[in-house]
């Protein structure tokens, strides 16, 4: 059996029952607390209170609470992956209104393998398969219009690939649908060494560091699904920190890049209202010291699209040692070359690095953030809830461990929305078979 926290839950009618304002994941409410009266905290109606509860006019702290749906799961399984290495880094989740979207690299394989985890009845739903002869990579997934697509790259192309959804799931027929040509700089043997991926309405944006075959220099691109053609941005040496895109979004008109290099510590940003105007990278620092270290876990379009959710990792070096994650909404992109960027909030810090892995990536549904965390040995999984101005509303509760002296590992972790609820999945090694395993969660505050 395997060791899991305990939990409780009360349902009535097949409902949760919680009290006072409340936030279930994957709903938002629609209003920031009221300024007016009582120091900042009034409010009138609940929804003015996403942090707590609106009673008598004061906006009371509540309590964040994640309950278990369901006993962890298997989802893809040693058998399903056929006893094969998997790409730890490649687990992305896609999600629907009701489902989501499973899918990891089997390297020995060359394919991806996708199942449907369901929000409702038994969870794992049908499976598929796609060949990757050429090696691939995919960063982001969602489902619409019947169909759930992986953006990403399959050798020196860059596109989607597309698998047609039932009511059940997942169909096999999946297909790469490549983007328009490709600048040379990311043709073959050319490949995108990270890429970063933007929706705006009907239209998908991408950006993407390609490097040359001997990884000496780099170049910058960006395009899309319906561009005639990507535009080169810019070109450098591998060192160039401001050439390594992770984030892309597009708020109020404005493209945002988000680059880093965990190496170097160095962090930018290049934004405009056209591709031309992102050749100019400008430094994010929250110290003047050049010691000090950031770099990007997180960009999330404001549901109202005036801004984005921002969320920077921030490392002190020896002799202070402290990596800090900071949190913050910023709807003017230019106040981020001031030191320290205005309006940022920690949400998290740690004066011990060995207690500090790289974040997974995180989930936003506008109102709320969801990251995940295997802190080492890699014998459990924690989650972290906050709100999108850096209100910690759950920090970093273990939501699944291994059991005492198990010699299995958890290699990597991620969240997705499902439905109300939320899916926690996480790549797990036994004696050397690789499987997926899940919970499905459900968040509220009261």
């Amino acid at each position: 059996m395997r060791q899991t926290r305990p939990w409780k839950l009360v349902i009535a009618g097949g409902a949760l029952l919680v009290a006072g304002c409340q936030i279930i994941a994957g709903v938002r409410t629609d209003a920031e607390p009221d300024q007016e009266g009582n120091g900042g905290k009034g409010c009138s109606v609940p929804l003015e209170c996403p942090g707590g509860v609106c009673q008598d006019g004061v906006c009371m702290p509540a309590e964040a609470k994640c309950v278990l749906d369901l006993e962890p799961f298997d989802i893809l399984t040693s058998e399903d992956l056929g006893g094969h290495e998997v790409d730890t880094s490649s687990l992305v989740l896609a999600s629907g209104p009701d489902r989501v979207f499973v899918s990891v690299i089997d390297k020995a394989a060359s394919r991806l393998v996708i199942r449907t985890v369901h929000e409702l009845r038994d969870p794992a739903g049908s499976k598929a398969e796609f060949p990757l002869t050429d090696g691939a990579a995919f960063v982001a997934g969602r489902e619409s219009e019947g169909q759930v697509t992986l953006l990403g790259r399959v050798g020196s192309d860059i596109g989607q690939l597309v698998f047609p959804t039932t009511a059940d799931g997942v169909l096999s027929e999946g297909a790469f649908e490549r983007f328009p040509a490709l600048a040379p700089e990311c043709s073959s043997p050319n490949v995108a060494a990270s890429m970063a991926f933007a929706q705006v309405s009907d239209e998908t944006f991408y950006a993407a560091t390609c490097a040359a075959p001997d990884g000496s220099t780099r170049s910058l691109v960006v395009g899309g699904a319906a561009e005639p053609a990507p535009t080169l941005v810019a070109q450098g040496p591998r060192t160039d920190a401001s050439l390594n895109v992770h984030f892309y979004t597009v708020a109020n008109g404005q493209h945002l890049l988000l680059l880093d290099d965990s190496a170097t510590g160095q962090a930018f940003f290049r934004t405009g209202a056209n591709f031309a105007d992102l050749g100019v990278a400008h430094q994010i620092q929250f110290s003047t010291s050049p010691e000090e270290m950031e770099s990007f876990f997180g960009a999330f379009p404001l549901p109202e699209g005036d801004g984005v959710t921002l969320l920077i990792a921030h490392l002190v070096p020896p002799p202070r040692l402290a990596v800090s994650a900071e949190v913050g909404v910023v709807r003017d992109f230019s106040s981020l070359v001031e030191v320290p960027p205005p309006g940022f909030t920690p949400v998290f810090k740690l004066q011990n690095v060995n207690q500090y892995n790289p974040p997974a990536p995180p989930m936003s549904d506008g109102e709320n953030v969801y990251v995940t965390l295997v802190p080492p040995p890699g014998k459990s999984v924690n989650l972290g809830w906050f709100t999108r101005s850096g209100e910690s509303l759950l920090p970093q509760e273990q939501i699944f461990s291994l059991p005492d002296g198990s010699s299995a590992q958890i290699l990597s972790s991620t969240v997705a929305q499902l439905g109300i609820k939320l899916l926690i999945a996480w790549i797990e090694q036994r004696e050397g078979a690789y499987s997926v395993r899940g919970q499905r969660l459900i968040c509220t505050l009261q």
